[in-house]
């Protein structure tokens, strides 16, 4: 926990010094003003806290955050890049759901809140980094992604108008009609405009009351509270 909080610290303070949040004053970071700072990046009033409570919103930031270091299952991946995925002889006797990380198979591991999963919601996973452990490849630290975050902070988009599917970086596949592909497509490239802006001219920070960013939290957020 408290390399956690170290961590949001920093990243607190990194936006800080790119100007898209004011941190409060402090003189020195002794041990009771770094107290102070973790109090106030905790503090639900504050605008950047708004969604805190809201799982959707934080999976599409990690989705943002660690793309590519994605995993998908079988019913997630192009039948073509599949077949090529190399599979253990294991891999069909295991009582464990198989990942592709799209060059090969990869593990949940034990100690990760999704290793005794047994449905998921969507079939792909964000993860922070990989490791090798008894001739396995693993991940730890696992987030349930959705099939939306992909499509707004994933890699090339290819709509397959025909067959309703979306391919993301040649093996990641997403069930969408081609015109909700287009869209995600058109909300990407103005995102990725406004986040390009405010870093310009970080005194714009009331952008980030734009339409569009309302739109694709609205997005994230009514995709999070539809079953499966």
């Amino acid at each position: 926990m408290f390399m956690i909080r170290e961590m949001r610290i920093q990243f607190g303070t990194l936006l800080a010094d790119i100007g898209l949040i004011i941190l409060p004053k402090l003189n020195q970071m002794d041990g009771r003003k770094i107290g102070s700072l973790d109090r106030w990046l905790s503090d639900s009033s504050q605008p950047f806290n708004m969604y805190a409570h809201h799982p959707s919103i934080l999976k599409a930031i990690l989705c943002a955050g660690l793309y590519p270091n994605v995993a998908a299952g079988e019913q997630g991946i192009v039948s073509a890049a599949l077949t090529s995925l190399k599979q253990s002889p294991s891999t069909a006797n295991s009582s464990h759901r198989v990942w592709f990380d799209g060059r090969r198979e990869v593990h949940v591991h034990p100690s990760s809140i999704n290793s005794s999963t047994k449905a998921f919601k969507y079939p792909f996973l964000s993860s922070l980094k990989r490791f090798v452990e008894t001739n396995k490849i693993f991940l730890r630290d696992t987030s349930v992604i959705s099939p939306y975050s992909i499509l707004l902070f994933g890699g090339s988009i290819n709509v397959q108008h025909q067959t309703g599917l979306v391919i993301i970086d040649g093996w990641l596949k997403l069930n969408a009609p081609a015109q909700i592909a287009v869209l995600f497509k058109e909300l990407r490239l103005t995102l990725h405009s406004i986040l390009k802006e405010l870093i310009r001219k970080p005194e714009n920070v009331i952008v980030l009351n734009d339409e569009i960013i309302k739109s694709i939290i609205n997005l994230l957020l009514e995709e999070g509270s539809v079953p499966k």
